[in-house]
């Protein structure tokens, strides 16, 4: 066999081996996880993310950047939980999950003010359910476009049994969500609340995207909330 051969095979083989070696790191990479963990870091600032009715029905790679989203609070410094529900959930059902999730945060030491829940549309609606059934007023909650929508009426819970630090924040152009005020203006005690109209032609898609018109103000109110209560 010629030398050149010899050497264009040699090259081919090496060329399959690091092929084989790049499917081979993509096959085992560890996907990130968002599931509440094992081991309760009481010192970490822990931040649900409750998705939207959009992701519950087209699933988290649609229109809606579900991922993105998490990342982008994993990379702000958050202890992200949060999962992709489906089946058409009811709202105060699947809130005793997230309250039992941070019930065993606040058993293991974790500050109440170092937990925020956050929802987005129906995802605000199951917030606020968390908030009437925990009645927790150190614990934050950011409602995105979660009041007044009309075919969750009946899923809304009981708004003078709620408690909490509530940043409420939706489009001024959205058709499909409005104020917090109303619901919010039943709680006699145990209750903080701030409200964000953001000038945006977007609607009800604002938060569809990790975009800094939203994520910055809901920093802020985040920053703001730690440095008041400590």
């Amino acid at each position: 066999m010629k030398r050149s051969t010899v050497g264009n095979s040699i090259k081919f083989l090496l060329k399959c081996f690091m092929v084989s070696l790049s499917f081979a790191s993509i096959s085992y990479a560890k996907p990130v996880s968002y599931e509440i963990p094992n081991n309760i870091d009481p010192s970490a600032k822990y931040f649900f993310f409750l998705h939207n009715y959009y992701v519950e029905q087209h699933g988290p790679n649609g229109d809606c950047k579900y991922y993105d989203i998490l990342k982008t609070f994993t990379d702000k410094g958050f202890t992200v939980i949060s999962e992709v529900r489906s089946n058409e959930i009811v709202p105060s059902q699947y809130a005793q999950k997230i309250v039992r999730q941070i019930k065993r945060l606040l058993d293991t030491g974790v500050p109440p003010e170092h937990i925020t829940i956050a929802g987005h549309s129906k995802g605000g609606v199951i917030s606020l359910c968390a908030a009437s059934q925990l009645g927790n007023p150190k614990i934050g909650f950011i409602i995105m476009a979660g009041c007044e929508i009309k075919p969750l009426e009946h899923t809304y819970p009981d708004f003078t049994r709620v408690k909490g630090n509530f940043l409420s924040i939706y489009a001024s152009s959205d058709s499909v969500a409005n104020s917090c005020q109303n619901g919010f203006s039943k709680v006699i005690i145990g209750i903080c609340y701030k409200e964000i109209t953001v000038k945006s032609d977007k609607g009800h898609r604002l938060f569809f995207k990790p975009e800094d018109i939203w994520i910055e103000p809901v920093m802020t109110w985040i920053n703001q909330r730690t440095n008041n209560e400590h």
